[in-house]
């Protein structure tokens, strides 16, 4: 069940979003130390992985889904998926070469905020948008 400050009133999505967040939480416990052990890095790097994976099906769910209500916004959204994606990929590369202990600690708040954000804001947008169609 989904916290309803991110239910978009869309239940498919609204689903999604629940799954989202909960491998979004995986990934903040996982990285909630520096990692100064190969063992928390390792665990990090794998919740991450799994984070980014379901963003990508996810991502193709949704962009399906608002092109298939002819959503306007489509382009914009889907340059918005985009950005995401490389900017989790680029931290994501970050933690597997070690670059640095801090690399999770930021990409715990980045992936946070944004993904949150995202669903408050850019995919309310479409939710208005089809809701008031029907």
């Amino acid at each position: 069940m989904i916290d309803p400050k991110y239910s978009i009133g869309i239940p498919e999505m609204d689903a999604q979003h629940a799954r989202w967040i909960q491998l979004i939480e995986q990934f903040r416990s996982a990285s909630s130390g520096h990692l100064l052990d190969q063992a928390s890095t390792d665990a990090a790097q794998r919740a991450l992985e799994q984070l980014l994976d379901y963003t990508q099906t996810h991502f193709a769910s949704e962009e399906q889904f608002i092109a298939a209500h002819h959503y306007p916004d489509v382009e914009a959204h889907k340059a918005l998926h985009r950005r995401l994606v490389a900017d989790v990929t680029r931290l994501l590369d970050e933690i597997r070469l070690h670059k640095s202990h801090t690399t999770p600690l930021k990409l715990n708040l980045f992936v946070t905020i944004w993904l949150m954000e995202h669903i408050m804001t850019e995919d309310d947008k479409y939710a208005r948008f089809i809701r008031g169609k029907a």
